[in-house]
């Protein structure tokens, strides 16, 4: 079995890659070549294109095909256009910026975001009300009309905020650096209604391989991933 990781070396990229190279899988990674880390074999396969862009992303895939594409970074919507010619599967990493009343908790009544998360909580529904959460929005769905299109077999997970090694913006470490300071209060943004989930990278990467493991049950599905506390 085949696969390529489109990213690879960010928070959950080693985690992935060795998690599918455990698996007995053939992998592969595809990014733009600006960051390496160690922890993945010198076994697999570097290819280097930058897939923001659908010229760029064909270029590096030409004459290639896999059992399954890994798809956690670059530009999703131009992912989802082209994956239907060199797999059968995709998994997809969006994130929760698509719901209603991630950055503007006051949209909600009652106001501010549950957490958890339903898969089908509302969601942003323009441009003029969140422009980047309309754009995750609009690529998840790009996804799944692919899959519903009969163009691969589709899978789209969304991550919460990411902590754990490899992480450029470590967000816990506000919160750590208070205790240490051992500061006795914590304040909130928009008087707590915007907490959102957190989830450990190998955690996060455990999504990936178990939508990869179960490809009957997370067949057209998506998920919302995060740790349970």
């Amino acid at each position: 079995m085949k696969v390529l990781v489109i990213g690879g070396t960010g928070p959950t990229g080693p985690f992935v890659v060795n998690g599918f190279l455990e698996r007995g899988y053939d992998v592969s990674i595809l990014n733009r070549g600006s960051h390496h880390t160690d922890e993945i074999p010198a076994s697999v396969e570097r290819i280097i294109g930058d897939p923001h862009f659908g010229e760029t992303l064909r270029s590096a895939l030409t004459g290639r095909s896999f059992d399954l594409i890994v798809a956690s970074y670059g530009r999703l919507r131009v992912i989802a256009e082209i994956a239907g010619d060199y797999t059968e599967r995709l998994i997809s990493i969006g994130g929760a910026p698509g719901y209603r009343g991630t950055r503007h908790p006051e949209t909600l009544f009652p106001e501010g975001v549950q957490v958890p998360l339903p898969e089908d909580a509302p969601k942003v529904n323009s441009e003029g009300e969140f422009r980047f959460g309309y754009l995750v929005k609009i690529s998840e769905d790009a996804v799944m009309e692919g899959h519903d299109a009969k163009r691969y077999i589709a899978t789209h997970l969304r991550y919460p905020l990411i902590y754990g090694p490899r992480q450029p913006l470590p967000c816990d470490w506000w919160l750590v650096r208070r205790l240490l300071d051992k500061r006795k209060y914590v304040v909130l943004p928009d008087g707590g209604l915007t907490v959102i989930s957190r989830g450990y990278a190998e955690n996060m990467a455990n999504a990936i391989l178990l939508a990869a493991d179960q490809q009957e049950t997370a067949a057209g599905k998506i998920y919302n991933c995060g740790d349970d506390q």
